[in-house]
């Protein structure tokens, strides 16, 4: 298990009490939603690094423009297989 650091944060008064009310009723803390949220700040830096390395477009989507990119009908789901299948097959280590 990897040890804990205290570490203190300067952020509005305002803010703090409004996420807390929320994360109290989700049974979560602010300090697991800040850890979360340096997580995926990390992660975010290693996928452009990814992207970059493989030549790939370094874009993020929104949920409606990925839904309006879905294909329709009744063969949709080979459609998007087809298209991982072929993705992965460009990967290294696939």
């Amino acid at each position: 298990m990897v040890g804990k650091v205290k570490v203190t944060l300067s952020l509005r008064g305002d803010l703090v009490r409004s996420l807390k009310s929320k994360l109290a009723l989700e049974g979560r803390t602010l300090s697991e939603v800040v850890e979360e949220s340096l997580t995926l700040y990390e992660e975010a830096e290693f996928l452009e690094r990814l992207c970059e390395a493989l030549g790939l477009e370094k874009r993020y989507y929104t949920g409606p423009e990925v839904e309006a990119d879905r294909p329709r009908g009744l063969r949709a789901e080979e459609a998007v297989r087809e298209v991982r299948d072929e993705r992965a097959e460009r990967l290294p280590g696939h």
